[in-house]
């Protein structure tokens, strides 16, 4: 009889365990998810101040890195110029106790610096983005960024990445033997 409280007891306290893991997991995903939907859909890029903490670390596709909320916003403010009347959709989202790593759909009408060429009607993409989440506030960040669609529909582009690479090699060949 005492075993079998024992492992009552034992078997009770990972569930409670796991539901409470699971609370911070959907509090994670709610948490960041209002990043894209609500400072880019809804335009409210005060809510990075709530959402963020005040030295944020954020890494971008480039490589480039800022520490604090205002760069955020800087940031958020020149994608949301160069991108015309851009929209985000969570793709997909995956979140446990410490992070949420999205995949992010960014449609927009195509940029002012869009070749006369491009045939696109307008830019689609995706990026990845993580998030690193402590104590109910965005700590850390790293967005990848597939850019080869973007880049080819803005500049007009026809062809995949074979192709993009070949046009390059050919172009930095050409600029050698002209020096």
């Amino acid at each position: 009889m005492r075993t079998i409280l024992i492992l009552l007891l034992i078997f009770l306290t990972s569930c409670q365990q796991e539901l409470s893991d699971e609370k911070i997991r959907k509090s994670n995903l709610e948490l960041t998810s209002r990043y894209f939907n609500e400072v880019y859909n809804q335009n409210n890029i005060d809510l990075i101040d709530e959402l963020f903490v005040e030295n944020y670390e954020h890494t971008s596709t480039e490589g480039r890195k800022f520490n604090s909320r205002d760069e955020l916003k800087s940031a958020v403010n020149r994608i949301e110029s160069l991108l015309p009347n851009l929209k985000l959709e969570i793709v997909e989202a995956l979140a446990d106790k410490e992070k949420v790593i999205f995949l992010i759909g960014m449609e927009s009408d195509l940029p002012k610096m869009a070749s006369s060429t491009t045939k696109a009607n307008k830019t689609d993409f995706n990026e990845t983005f993580i998030f690193w989440v402590k104590d109910n506030k965005i700590y850390k960040g790293r967005s990848i960024g597939a850019h080869l669609p973007f880049i080819k529909q803005v500049s007009g582009f026809e062809g995949g990445l074979m192709a993009l690479i070949k046009e390059l090699s050919e172009k930095q060949d050409s600029l050698a033997t002209e020096k």
